[in-house]
């Protein structure tokens, strides 16, 4: 064989050897950190399933598990409404949580075992009320399934311990933390430690109105600040009111539950003072006014939702509202 023919199947068996060989880890970082980058983008979006598919293929690709691509993956199965694809999440947020020690990672981890110990316990108490209801049931298939619905209630209070623990962690990381702490009060009033729950709400109540007197000051009394500032500021008080009326409607829920309607009713005006267009918390205050027998309140606040509503007329709220009214006329 002459050398220009040498040569030429060198370089073919070269040809080959390069194609044969795969992509190189450098190539597979790069289409890893671009499946991360478009999980994150859908995950930003709320395209769970599109998320975690994402996320899913970017952790094929890698030889070690990637912690912030098992965030993802997790966080997205978390957010869908089905709770098998919430229930997967734990295995992806574990792993997170172990590779990545992040409050973060804490933090999703923590939601998961509220989302899904909330999603549990309400299944297994609807189950519960069928199994106690039903007449085709003989009575051993009866306890049978009161006591696996029972199990389950266990199992979701479990998970609702988790939850505060996790949380507890975070806010050890971050004192501040409004998201944390309205979880933590969620998770304490599911497990009913009704006190631990108004002691988180009620610091991130005094951090939001805090906040709101200051944002309303520099807007008051800054006349050099700029038209994008202004917007700014008003646009953060708008969120911090918000999130303000989310929590206390937590705490009404609270003083509902250890049946102190006064401060109840005192929470639902003060959301009122804050947004006067909340028809549900209207229509909440005209029911307590109506349970204490304070008439003409109840007449004013459960009118003023039936005028405003979108309801349906056979929504229970709006049935109950015209059969009070009907009462007190």
């Amino acid at each position: 064989m002459n050398v220009s023919k040498i040569g030429l199947v060198v370089a073919i068996y070269g040809v080959l050897t390069a194609c044969s060989s795969g992509p190189t880890d450098e190539e597979i970082a790069v289409k890893v950190d671009d499946f991360r980058q478009r999980s994150s983008q859908y995950f930003n979006a709320g395209r769970y399933p599109q998320a975690y598919q994402q996320a899913a293929l970017g952790l094929e690709l890698t030889t070690d598990d990637d912690g912030e691509l098992n965030l993802l993956a997790g966080h997205a199965l978390m957010m869908m409404r089905n709770i098998n694809d919430v229930a997967k999440s734990e295995a992806h947020l574990l792993k997170a949580q172990e590779m990545l020690d992040t409050y973060r990672a804490d933090l999703i981890l923590g939601e998961f075992h509220q989302r899904y110990g909330a999603m549990l316990n309400a299944h297994a108490r609807r189950q519960l009320k069928i199994a106690k209801e039903l007449d085709n049931l003989d009575d051993e298939q009866r306890q049978a399934e009161i006591e696996e619905n029972e199990d389950r209630i266990e199992t979701a209070l479990q998970h609702f311990n988790n939850a505060a623990e996790l949380f507890l962690v975070a806010i050890e990381q971050s004192p501040d933390d409004l998201h944390a702490l309205q979880l933590i009060g969620q998770s304490y009033t599911y497990l009913g430690e009704h006190a631990a729950a108004r002691k988180h709400l009620g610091h991130a109540v005094d951090i939001l109105v805090e906040s709101r007197q200051y944002k309303n000051r520099i807007l008051a009394t800054d006349t050099k600040i700029n038209l994008r500032e202004a917007d700014r500021l008003r646009s953060g008080m708008l969120g911090d009111i918000d999130t303000e009326v989310s929590i206390r409607i937590l705490l009404a829920g609270l003083d509902k539950l250890d049946g102190n309607v006064a401060a109840e009713i005192e929470q639902y005006s003060t959301i009122l003072e804050l947004n006067p267009d909340h028809l549900n918390v209207s229509y909440l205050r005209g029911v307590s006014y109506y349970n204490t027998g304070n008439i003409a309140q109840a007449i004013v606040d459960i009118e003023h939702f039936i005028s405003n509503t979108d309801l349906p007329y056979d929504h229970p709220q709006v049935q109950h509202s015209l059969k009070i009214t009907n009462e007190l006329k």
